[in-house]
């Protein structure tokens, strides 16, 4: 009889944060460090009643408070390790504000009208964005690799969680085909062959089970990524 070969796979659920208060009040929230507010919390339980989160052997998640709260009541009896590449966008000046609040200030004026490819003022460089983001991913996928680690969730924002699927996902969308709601996200199926070949994953099972990970619930902008390295 010929040799049996079992390819393994790892599975990766990408897990939006609960609410914030500034998320609420439509504010630019990107490494503003606001925990989660009431209603967030009540959205959380309120998932874990009615759906069901997949378990996981680790969770790897945002340093923000938001990410680390939201990981603490999702997956409570789980190792949790803080990954500080894959926070939020720094959106520097126009931090903790609202459109309402920058719309006449020139310099916000300018970001948008250059369709928000500068960085902002005192923000970060996107090239640097992109740059810290697939190496948080790919550091979190040597990690479940080195130590056979093959379920784990990636509590993180949802900037971060629709950049990696334009970049790695397949099937392929446009980012904001892959925005989520708070608490909400997607299941990446990791194949290592395939991965190595091109680094690519396949997209599947919208997070919790049962509910769906799409929303119109988003924050104020897009992010374009840019095509993975």
């Amino acid at each position: 009889m010929g040799k049996c070969f079992i390819i393994k796979t790892y599975r990766i659920y990408l897990i939006r944060h609960g609410a914030t208060q500034g998320n609420l009040d439509g504010k630019y929230i990107g490494i503003t460090d606001d925990p989660l507010c009431l209603e967030g919390i009540e959205e959380l339980e309120q998932l874990r009643r009615e759906y069901e989160y997949p378990r996981a052997q680790k969770v790897y998640a945002s340093p923000l408070r938001r990410c680390i709260q939201t990981a603490e009541m999702l997956f409570p009896d789980t190792l949790t390790e803080s990954v500080d590449a894959i926070k939020e966008y720094n959106f520097g000046a126009f931090e903790n504000k609202q459109i309402e609040q920058l719309k006449n200030d020139p310099q916000y004026q300018e970001w948008v009208s250059g369709g928000m490819v500068a960085a902002p003022p005192q923000g970060e460089d996107k090239e640097a964005f992109y740059h810290r983001l697939r190496h948080g991913f790919e550091s979190i996928l040597d990690d479940m690799m080195a130590y056979k680690i093959h379920d784990a969730a990636v509590v993180t924002h949802g900037g971060i969680i629709m950049a990696l699927l334009t970049m790695y996902g397949y099937p392929r969308r446009k980012p904001l085909d892959w925005q989520v709601g708070f608490g909400k996200g997607y299941t990446a199926l990791v194949t290592p062959q395939i991965w190595s070949g091109g680094k690519v994953f396949e997209v599947f099972d919208p997070l919790p089970y049962g509910c769906g990970g799409a929303s119109e619930d988003y924050d104020l902008v897009e992010i374009e990524p840019r095509d993975a390295e």
